[in-house]
């Protein structure tokens, strides 16, 4: 499947649902209001989708902010790694946001953004040069080939249905029983079908169940874009010459079975370990 569709089946639902709520929710607002919100919803969409503008989009959308000099300096070996291999600035523009997980993220045409917590494990020494350059250059690669380039459009565009998954993902945190009936929606949705065909309203039937498919389609859509994603980094990654060093970082990771998965795809079967011996004097 085209990479492209496999992203649009990823995001489009959700920007289609948040189209039609921003746009209901316009039609019941006094005019004016509706005028003016709409005016301002434009206007960040528009400068979200532009290259000129992917800083300031990147603020808003992101949170993120510009590499401060001290930061530069704490990173000046991290980034003349990535600079050797075309994967620093200025093609990749490094930006900053709080945040304790170890981390890197890419966005749009050519930003990067890097979590404190990985600022500061560098300071502490708790994360090697190289296995920063490595978590920085997986982004990196993504933003190169061009696979972010419209997620800060998105970002933005999706910003309701970001809020309604929250929302619904808190609700069920608080509510256990809320969490299990979800699980349990495809019954929930079988009923209502039913009962909709039976007083001879197919639309309505129709269209409860294709939201029940979605709820189903979209979660599996979302993560085999991910997937990918993360795929493609790995590789790029390897590609770049710091294969090793995101395997040595992925080692300290918690051994869920996607890290494991990642790990067997660096690191072929037939590659020899190193062995534990005795060592005498």
């Amino acid at each position: 499947m085209p990479m492209s569709v496999m992203k649009a089946l990823a995001v489009g639902p959700g920007v289609v649902v948040s189209v039609v709520v921003v746009a209901l929710t316009l039609a019941v607002a006094p005019a004016p209001i509706a005028a003016g919100v709409a005016l301002v919803l434009i206007g960040v969409v528009s400068a979200t989708g532009r290259g000129a503008w992917e800083r300031s989009a990147a603020a808003i959308v992101l949170g993120a902010r510009r590499l401060r000099p001290s930061e530069r300096d704490e990173l000046a070996a991290v980034l003349t790694a990535l600079c050797r291999v075309g994967l620093g600035p200025p093609l990749v523009e490094l930006r900053v946001k709080r945040s304790r997980v170890i981390g890197a993220a890419g966005a749009g045409r050519r930003t990067v953004v890097v979590s404190t917590g990985l600022i500061e494990a560098v300071v502490r020494g708790d994360l090697p040069n190289r296995q920063a350059a490595a978590v920085v250059a997986h982004s990196a690669v993504l933003v190169r080939e061009g696979l972010t380039r419209a997620d800060l459009l998105i970002g933005c565009v999706s910003a309701p249905w970001r809020a309604m998954r929250a929302a619904v993902h808190g609700i069920g945190r608080a509510l256990p029983l809320t969490l299990a009936a979800w699980r349990r929606r495809v019954i929930v949705a079988a009923v209502a079908v039913v009962q909709a065909v039976q007083v001879g309203r197919m639309g309505l039937a129709v269209t409860i169940a294709a939201i029940g498919a979605l709820s189903y389609a979209v979660p599996v859509w979302e993560r085999q874009w991910h997937d990918l994603l993360v795929r493609a980094g790995d590789e790029g990654v390897a590609h770049a010459g710091f294969g090793d060093d995101l395997v040595a970082f992925l080692r300290t990771c918690p051994g869920t079975d996607a890290t494991r998965a990642r790990l067997r795809a660096l690191v072929p079967s037939g590659t020899p370990r190193p062995a534990l011996g005795l060592v005498t004097r």
